[in-house]
């Protein structure tokens, strides 16, 4: 089913949704800490469709080279100026383009940049993709699902209009009916989402929860949505196991899947099941992520059957086996210097900002993005 399922996809050119150090292993196994999740659960973008086809293959035995690895990273030219910065905003990969949201200091002059993408990992030239990106100063989270780029904020559910030529063709436009019910009352920033694809075939957006403007404090309650994007999504009942909750990665299986997720400012690693009907079960602890450097803030990203995480400069991977349980913490190349080297203050997080291609990722940094290449190896036992 999965391959009749790849080739399908494949041939409506669907696209879906960031010197090595060698490889160390981490004091415990991630799949030997698991305990049992918060007792309150009584709860990016990815481009191109063979980077997120890659992991439907997670309902079967795993395929020689289904895991990934990256080389060393390479350094784009800057996106900015002295006087602009890309975090504390997101960026995402979208049909062969990345994106980065620009600001001026005090958040003003919100330039949208973009450049094409290559299979080794590099950027093409930066254009203005758009003179002002719609977005807020700060706070805001950027995904791209089932080919179409959206942000959250504020209780807002906005879509980015495309050319061919990577080029914003007007304002993002406001699919929700009201901003006070599309997140159940909640105006989110500093807030995290991830998109869902599964092997059935279905394609959902889990939203994790964070800072609500209503009543002005973390509510870290779990929505979901199944695509075409709604202008509302569905409480699930169950809350993220963090009080600020971190960013998130998604493994597909046949009809469910993997959501993991961590902490805006900590290194608590959780799982939760979900499937492709929207039902999450209780969240799972396993465990702590590797020790980063600076302030050890940076995304997760999943190629392959590998889980990527982001810790300052510091990259680490994990293969996720059929069961959704980890195999051991190895390190990869670092980054040329940290992802994230600020943050809005007291503890908030900033957007996803990275973008994953079929052949390539890349991380924003505040200044200029970091690109490697993906290659497949065999999996982790």
């Amino acid at each position: 089913m999965l391959g009749t399922l790849r080739s399908s996809i494949l041939a409506l050119g669907v696209v879906l949704v960031g010197c090595s150090d060698g490889v160390t292993t981490p004091p415990t196994d991630a799949s030997t800490s698991e305990t049992a999740g918060d007792a309150r659960d009584s709860a990016t973008s990815v481009d191109d469709t063979a980077a997120a086809l890659d992991a439907l293959d997670g309902g079967d035995a795993p395929a020689a080279g289904a895991c990934r690895t990256v080389s060393a990273w390479s350094t784009s030219a800057a996106f900015v100026d002295g006087s602009h910065t890309s975090h504390p905003l997101p960026s995402f990969a979208r049909n062969g383009f990345f994106y980065v949201h620009t600001q001026a200091a005090g958040g003003t002059d919100r330039v949208l940049r973009a450049a094409r993408t290559n299979a080794d990992g590099t950027l093409g030239a930066w254009f203005v993709a758009s003179p002002d990106h719609g977005g807020g100063p700060h706070g805001f989270t950027a995904i791209v699902a089932d080919g179409e780029a959206y942000h959250f904020r504020n209780g807002h559910i906005a879509r980015y209009g495309f050319d061919a030529g990577g080029k914003m063709t007007g304002d993002v436009t406001l699919l929700e009916k009201s901003a006070d019910s599309s997140f159940g009352g909640n105006r989110y920033v500093w807030d995290s989402a991830v998109y869902a694809l599964f092997g059935d075939g279905n394609k959902r957006v889990v939203h994790l929860g964070g800072f609500s403007f209503t009543p002005y404090t973390y509510k870290p309650d779990v929505y979901g949505a199944a695509l075409p994007m709604p202008s509302s999504f569905a409480a699930t009942g169950k809350r993220h196991p963090a009080d600020r909750p971190g960013r998130a990665a998604f493994f597909a299986r046949a009809t469910d899947g993997f959501v993991y997720t961590g902490e805006s400012g900590g290194g608590r690693l959780w799982r939760a099941r979900v499937t492709s009907g929207g039902a999450l079960d209780p969240w799972v602890s396993i465990g702590t992520l590797p020790a980063g450097t600076g302030n050890e803030r940076g995304d997760f990203f999943l190629a392959g059957r590998t889980l990527f995480v982001v810790r300052g400069a510091s990259v680490f991977a994990a293969d996720v086996r059929d069961d959704g349980s980890l195999a051991a913490w190895t390190n990869m190349p670092k980054l040329p210097a940290d992802q994230v080297d600020i943050n809005w203050g007291d503890g908030h997080l900033e957007g996803a900002s990275y973008g994953v291609t079929a052949d390539a990722v890349y991380v924003t940094g505040p200044k200029v993005v970091f690109g490697a290449r993906l290659s497949p190896r065999a999996c982790a036992p």
